[in-house]
């Protein structure tokens, strides 16, 4: 990977940490760093704010940056060069990042969602062989997900694919970010079950949900949404491989079995249900931005 033996600045902006690393030519993370995204974001421009950041970290680093990959919570236009709108993210919209930060760098810079950058680490890391249809159903804070077809990232026509956690959930009327009302993730998403938490087990601290409340009739049906929106994803693409992450399965006694027992319940049958290639991806803090890297090694001309 490494380009002139130097690093690449793989960052991974998630709906409630920042993360960043300089990915060497073995993909390890030196100078990894996690911090909450509203201590980076901390002024009304998005844009200069990450830039001012950005300055400080490259000025602490041993060592030349060939590229700056960036994974989003957000939409992206088609070519992948301006952040449309991030729903988790206050003050991010329409801006051109790829124009405006390879300039005050003046090295190339990538941008995809950030559960791409996830997908290309965890291909390379569970051994994907190369395939027709990938696609990837990370849960956290909200719902990512990320298609990819013959080895590329599906875009759509818009750049807008993959929007799993904005399809309708009947019967909600819970406000999303995003513009709508009723969308899945405001039911399957780590920002609900945080909700659910303050709100029916107030004396349980969140990473014990599960542990202490196995077989509660909530707890379940919140897994269960999860399993009918993978389910929904299975039955439209029929995929050859389809991995599952992100922060919500990888929580403490979280009831992977009954997931799995669920997609099996919503997916069509005989086929693909007889089929499914199902692959539990582990919550790695430094996953998304090696993968990043990898999402640049490939697009660095």
């Amino acid at each position: 990977m490494s380009v002139d033996n130097s690093y690449i600045i793989g960052i991974d902006i998630g709906g409630t940490n920042f993360r960043i690393g300089a990915v060497d030519s073995s993909w390890n993370t030196r100078s990894f760093r996690k911090i909450p995204v509203k201590d980076v974001f901390c002024q009304e421009n998005a844009l200069e704010a990450l830039a001012e950041y950005l300055k400080r970290y490259l000025s602490d680093l041993d060592g030349k940056s060939a590229a700056i990959a960036i994974g989003l919570p957000a939409t992206l236009n088609r070519e992948r060069t301006v952040l449309l709108q991030a729903p988790n993210l206050p003050n991010m919209e329409n801006i051109p990042m790829v124009r405006e930060l390879s300039g005050i760098f003046s090295i190339p810079v990538y941008l995809e969602k950030d559960v791409s950058m996830a997908l290309f680490y965890d291909r390379r890391k569970y051994g994907i062989p190369d395939c027709e249809i990938l696609a990837g159903c990370y849960f956290g804070t909200g719902i990512g997900n990320a298609i990819m077809i013959n080895g590329r990232i599906l875009a759509g026509r818009n750049g807008t694919a993959g929007e799993l956690g904005h399809i309708p959930a009947d019967g909600s009327e819970i406000p999303c970010g995003c513009g709508n009302t009723g969308c899945m993730e405001n039911l399957a998403g780590g920002k609900y079950l945080a909700w659910l938490c303050r709100e029916t087990y107030p004396d349980t601290p969140i990473g014990e949900l599960f542990s202490k409340h196995p077989k509660d009739k909530l707890l379940l049906q919140f897994v269960d949404r999860m399993a009918a929106a993978v389910a929904a994803e299975i039955n439209i693409l029929n995929p050859d491989y389809i991995i599952i992450g992100g922060g919500v399965p990888a929580m403490k006694d979280f009831p992977k079995d009954y997931l799995e027992q669920q997609i099996h319940v919503h997916v069509r049958k005989p086929y693909p249900e007889q089929d499914l290639q199902l692959v539990f991806a582990e919550d790695e803090e430094d996953k998304a931005v090696i993968g990043a890297a990898l999402y640049a090694a490939e697009h660095i001309k």
